[in-house]
């Protein structure tokens, strides 16, 4: 997955405003056009993101309920994994 200028910048600056994870996944979809999945797979490759949703994931309850959901629903294809007692986001690939 190519990431580009334009959405490095919306990923950023996002980041800085620090938006919810829904405004930053409906930001990256209305500029890109992808799907859900592959949106999110786009806001995990900015680094600053990364961290925060694996400090969510592991902190919020709602956060923490999500990525079951997501885990049960993705499988192999989840962009979370659990390590020991700890859900951990798994860096995605760039294509």
């Amino acid at each position: 997955m190519q990431i580009s200028e334009n959405l490095a910048e919306l990923l950023d600056r996002l980041f800085q405003q620090n938006a919810t994870w829904e405004e930053l996944i409906k930001e990256i979809r209305a500029a890109s056009g992808l799907d859900l999945f592959e949106a999110e797979k786009i806001a995990l490759l900015h680094q600053g993101w990364r961290r925060l949703c694996n400090h969510w994931i592991n902190h919020d309850r709602q956060c923490k309920k999500q990525a079951v959901g997501h885990i049960k629903h993705r499988g192999a294809n989840s962009l979370i994994t659990l390590v020991g007692e700890k859900f951990v986001i798994v860096e995605p690939k760039a294509n």
